[in-house]
């Protein structure tokens, strides 16, 4: 969703902005704490009476996503970039006191880094000590966003990030090879470069003349940095198969998506957005395999807010898609590259089963047994499928899809117009 979407019971002007955590607050309140359907792995964590704590120095509605319960269910939270919001009430204060003032935020972002890992080791390890910890931190995303991908700046991000998680592994490699503590570590998406000014799709959908804003008598609500989502008014079913027509003419527009296949689309089934919030179209912005000014593949329309130069995230480029995973601990296998497909959604079955809870039959995504130490034959699950979708009409570009099943598990690979 790339951060923001469309919610009409749940967003004072129908667009959310899940990074902004005051918004983001008033949203769970006009929800009744419903915003999001499904339990999330706190909520989960907390029932099975596991405790749970999250640092965040990410965006402060991300800090809140994380960890959306805590100010009932008794976990620790902390958002860098809104520690008044940090539970339990007051927690700042000791913080401070122990390590100090939170550092001014720069980017490259290193102290902020060296800060919320300071944050982990010496606060919440010795003060908290929870069955589960999640530490988000914020860079190279931030860096190749706003930097660009592979600049020197955000090269010298990650190397900063590398010696931190290092840091974390040589403060608890005792508790590590014990058996004691299972580490994960991952990126939750890749990123590509921007590709030239924004396109302003507004002005775009208004000269083709279709009345576009974020008011309820627009035509279409267009909410798209390199992908995203156009909600249509009342979802006027000729109005989506007018306008899905008109952009499968314009050579910035990639993918197209929507309900039943409408104008020549793929369908939201197709890439599991089919939910009761999904846009009328589902859109990513045409990319190629062009190189930035540092020598990274993946360049792509956009209409976003960042600079000339830097990344974003949000469509299904293979850049964005394929982004990096490692496990280690009593629990995982040693030295081992395991080609098996896996993804973000695995994460929250996974932990589950080290902490030898049930794992919800409806739950998305599954148990990475093919990486436990100690897996059966039964548990590795290395039966693939790969299938790739078209859309049907060939009147222009045509929207394809390539997907990898494990099981019941589907993974994206990438998708293209041809």
């Amino acid at each position: 969703m790339a951060n923001k979407f469309v919610v009409a019971d749940g967003a004072s002007n129908r667009i959310l902005n899940t990074g902004d955590d005051i918004e983001l607050e008033a949203a769970f309140k006009r929800s009744s704490g419903r915003l999001i359907d499904v339990p999330t792995l706190g909520e989960r964590l907390v029932l099975a009476r596991r405790s749970y704590a999250t640092i965040s120095a990410g965006t402060p509605g991300g800090g809140r996503l994380i960890n959306h319960m805590a100010e009932t269910n008794g976990s620790f939270r902390l958002a860098l970039r809104r520690p008044d919001a940090a539970v339990a009430v007051g927690v700042m204060s000791k913080i401070v006191e122990r390590l100090g003032p939170l550092p001014e935020y720069t980017l490259p972002a290193l102290d902020w880094i060296s800060y919320a890992v300071d944050c982990y080791l010496d606060y919440v390890e010795r003060e908290v000590d929870p069955d589960v910890m999640l530490l988000w931190l914020c860079e190279p995303d931030e860096s190749f966003h706003k930097l660009g991908i592979g600049s020197s700046d955000a090269l010298r991000a990650i190397r900063h990030v590398d010696s931190e998680f290092g840091r974390i592994l040589a403060r608890q490699e005792k508790q590590i090879a014990a058996g004691n503590l299972q580490i994960i570590a991952l990126s939750d998406h890749g990123q590509i470069s921007i590709l030239g000014e924004p396109l302003d799709l507004v002005a775009k959908f208004s000269d083709a003349g279709f009345g576009a804003g974020t008011e309820d008598n627009a035509d279409c609500t267009i909410v798209v940095g390199n992908a995203g989502g156009i909600w249509i008014r009342d979802s006027d079913s000729q109005l989506v198969v007018d306008i899905t027509g008109w952009l499968r003419s314009q050579d910035w527009c990639g993918p197209l998506f929507t309900r039943e296949g409408a104008g020549g689309t793929l369908t939201h089934r197709h890439v599991g957005i089919a939910h009761r919030r999904a846009p009328d179209i589902a859109i990513v912005l045409r990319y190629n395999h062009d190189n930035n000014d540092w020598g990274c593949s993946g360049m792509t329309f956009h209409d976003s807010n960042y600079p000339k130069g830097g990344g974003c995230h949000g469509g299904l480029s293979a850049f964005e898609l394929h982004n990096f995973l490692a496990m280690s601990g009593g629990a995982f296998s040693e030295a081992e590259t395991i080609t098996v497909p896996a993804g973000n959604i695995d994460i929250t079955p996974t932990v589950l089963s080290l902490l030898g809870l049930d794992v919800p039959a409806d739950i998305d995504g599954r148990v990475l047994q093919e990486a436990f130490r100690n897996r059966s034959e039964g548990g590795v699950m290395p039966q693939l499928s790969e299938h790739t979708y078209s859309s049907s009409n060939n009147d222009g570009p045509v929207t394809c899809l390539s997907v990898t099943e494990v099981g019941s598990t589907s993974y994206f690979n990438q998708a293209w117009v041809e």
